[in-house]
């Protein structure tokens, strides 16, 4: 279902916790990450620099470009042992497909890549839904650093409670 384009500005709010560019480190990230039960990064740029840092995620998200750019470059490769799951997700919404897709790869062991053809921004919102509670979730904030979620019951229906809001089901 696509986004109510008059609900975007709902969604420029990080749902969880900015962490800035310039503070986005190694060690604070491991430390954020170090007694979670899984670590899921959805977007190109926050999972390369996962992999950077030497934390490979559980699951991550991506669709090969960022900010409306083809991506020429990727650490995605050093993960040599990934499975890899694709799906189809238009632009400014979340599909069923990517629904199944997200679901399914909750089930494989780690560490799973989804691949997704289109965009894969809002996937973060049914992530959180889904994942279990001490899980983190991280996803790039636009020129302005990484989110990081740390996946309760009440984060969990706080996303859920935004895509209904914003008609994404």
């Amino acid at each position: 279902m696509p986004l109510n384009p008059d609900d975007i500005y709902l969604l420029k709010d990080p749902l969880g916790i900015l962490i800035h560019d310039k503070n986005v480190t190694e060690q604070k990230i491991k430390g954020i990450v170090k007694d979670t039960t899984k670590v899921i990064s959805v977007g190109d740029s926050t999972t390369d620099r996962l992999i950077s840092f030497d934390i490979i995620p559980d699951i991550s998200v991506i669709d090969g470009i960022e900010r409306r750019l083809k991506r020429s470059h990727s650490l995605h490769s050093r993960i040599t042992t990934v499975k890899e799951l694709h799906c189809n997700n238009p632009a400014g919404s979340i599909s069923k497909e990517a629904l199944f897709v997200l679901c399914q790869a909750f089930t494989m062991p780690s560490p799973v890549k989804v691949i997704v053809d289109g965009e894969e921004d809002l996937l973060a919102l049914p992530i959180i839904t889904i994942a279990p509670e001490k899980a983190v979730v991280l996803y790039g904030q636009p020129l302005e650093g990484m989110v990081v979620v740390n996946v309760t019951r009440e984060m969990q229906t706080k996303a859920k409670n935004l895509m209904d809001r914003v008609g994404l089901k």
